[in-house]
């Protein structure tokens, strides 16, 4: 059997070279489809925090081309005479969502340009993704399947839910008819501040938070950064890892208001009419962060009072690591002239808490 595939693997050459007979160059067989199953999506990820979208809209064509791209990385390796070599299937291919006529490759409804790539066998095939593809490429210094890394990325201009995916897959040990799942996850954690006054506490009238923002004590050591450098890297098992850069006690994530009443629950961090931050608010409220660890005495959130003016009310933010894909929301419980702040962390596109901190 060997010696047979070794004699189509030659014919097949030599009807190439007589076919194309003004080309000079052929570093590498070209191998044949082996299988008759091309290569299809399955993307796995919901932005429900943010808009109760999925991708699968953000990525629909629309009738004025602002549809936006999952980009693709994917290459596989296979053993040619005797040695292992990689070859590149997709490079910065972008995945879009629909049925359009003049594709014939929309499988699953995610296609890509061009022609259907078939499985190659046996391989093993390395694949990473992206969404947005057009902001991800103008952030990273190195974009291919094994590896993106990049930055620094600042939080304090950029708020954009970025997602990326990885993973490997063995020809030997998966069904080729079932489309290529990308578990997209958020590269960033997402932080959200709310105040209502509780026990019976009537605020003035006209009372409300006119600004707040993030600051690093005077002092503090392992400062809090809102930029950081990404290394999203391993196939297998992939893994995402932040290198915070740059911090200093300037305040962060300033935001103004004419007034957020608490008389009740609200949420800060929302329209404000064109007042300072207003980059903040395009997010229902929340905040996107580097992933990092916050120690004790580190970081404060601050704000300001209709009332009282310029004073600035501290409270300090205890120890904490954020995490990418978690959201943390922040409830400042006013009595009077004490604040009392709960955490609530979850799962990034879950409501259920895991634990509550009272400072």
């Amino acid at each position: 059997m060997k010696k047979l595939c070794h004699t189509y693997i030659l014919l097949t050459a030599s009807l190439i070279f007589a076919g194309c007979a003004q080309e000079t160059e052929y570093p590498f067989l070209e191998p044949l489809p082996a299988s008759s199953y091309p290569i299809s999506w399955n993307i796995k990820q919901t932005r429900a925090l943010v808009d109760n979208s999925v991708l699968k809209e953000s990525c629909r064509e629309k009738a004025d081309g602002t549809n936006e791209s999952i980009g693709v990385w994917g290459q596989y390796t296979m053993n040619q005479n005797g040695q292992n070599r990689t070859m590149q299937e997709f490079v910065a291919t972008p995945l879009n969502y629909g049925i359009k006529e003049s594709e014939n490759n929309a499988l699953d409804h995610w296609y890509y340009p061009g022609d259907l790539r078939y499985w190659q066998t046996p391989a093993v095939y390395d694949f990473r993704a992206c969404y947005p593809q057009e902001l991800m490429t103008t952030l990273m210094t190195q974009m291919d399947a094994t590896m993106f890394q990049g930055g620094p990325i600042n939080t304090s201009t950029l708020q954009e839910d970025i997602l990326v995916a990885a993973i490997q897959i063995d020809t030997r040990r998966t069904n080729l008819s079932e489309p290529v799942p990308l578990n997209m996850k958020h590269i960033f954690a997402a932080i959200q501040f709310k105040v209502k006054a509780v026990d019976g506490f009537v605020p003035a009238t006209g009372e409300g938070v006119t600004s707040c923002w993030l600051q690093n004590k005077t002092n503090a050591t392992n400062l809090f950064s809102p930029s950081g450098y990404l290394v999203h890297s391993g196939n297998a098992s992939p893994d995402i890892t932040w290198h915070p850069y740059e911090s200093s006690a300037a305040p962060m994530y300033k935001w103004k208001h004419q007034g957020v009443k608490f008389d009740k629950e609200n949420t800060l961090y929302t329209s404000n009419n064109g007042l300072e931050g207003e980059q903040y608010t395009h997010n229902n409220g929340w905040l996107f962060v580097v992933p990092q660890a916050v120690k004790e005495g580190t970081l404060q959130f601050c704000y300001t009072l209709k009332n009282s003016g310029e004073q600035v009310f501290p409270v300090n933010i205890p120890a904490i690591t954020y995490e990418e894909g978690k959201q943390y929301t922040y409830m400042l419980e006013v009595r009077g002239s004490e604040v009392e702040v709960k955490l609530t962390i979850a799962p990034w596109n879950y409501l259920e808490s895991s634990h509550d901190i009272t400072i």
